[in-house]
């Protein structure tokens, strides 16, 4: 594909404008009937700090592709996102917190009619300690092929760092499906980096 971007000059604010065009072929997204038919999206996001201990991003992304089910279907997806962070620079070392939110729309062309599905989550993580978050996330999401059916879930994690360069994070998490299934589920997971870094500034 092929993506170019600009950074709009928008006073304090970070502003950025993307545009991409991508093969037409996506798992589970867009499968294109031919070479010719591609993929597009276009994503405009601003950043700004307020202080020195707050800071905001919000964006908007829109995309379009064929979805493969008839020569001439096709499916539009748009987001608006936001995510806030807090983080004291001085007084509070080890206490931070970041709140993630994401709307989402897909509208998809098929036999049988247009489906318009929606999609959301809010989430934040707490730093309780110096190597301890805690955190929280609500979602749902429709079906794309069929908006009458909606997903549900809820979840809390608990998260330890190790070090700078692993962490462990523990996830309870619950979905309640369309069709009245409802899926209780502990999760561990293990991340860590190895490789060579970049100074830090002291």
């Amino acid at each position: 594909g092929v993506s170019i971007a600009r950074i709009l000059p928008l006073g304090d604010t970070f502003s950025e404008l993307t545009a991409q065009v991508f093969r037409g072929k996506t798992e589970g997204l867009f499968d294109a009937p031919g070479r010719s038919d591609l993929s597009y999206l276009a994503q405009y996001r601003a950043y700004r700090d307020f202080g020195d201990d707050h800071n905001l991003e919000i964006g908007t992304t829109w995309g379009r592709g064929s979805n493969g089910t008839t020569d001439s279907a096709h499916t539009t997806l748009e987001d608006i996102h936001l995510v806030y962070r807090w983080k004291p620079l001085s007084g509070r070392p080890y206490r931070s917190f970041v709140l993630r939110s994401e709307l989402l729309r897909s509208r998809r062309e098929q036999p049988g009619g247009k489906q318009t599905s929606r999609g959301f989550f809010v989430g934040g993580d707490y730093q309780l300690a110096r190597r301890w978050f805690g955190g929280a996330r609500y979602e749902f999401s429709d079906r794309a092929d069929d908006d009458s059916k909606r997903d549900r879930g809820e979840a809390v994690t608990l998260t330890f760092w190790p070090s700078e360069f692993s962490q462990v994070r523990g996830e309870l998490r619950r979905r309640r499906y369309a069709g009245g299934i409802t899926a209780n589920e502990a999760l561990v997971q293990l991340q860590f980096a190895i490789g060579a870094h970049g100074a830090h500034p002291f």
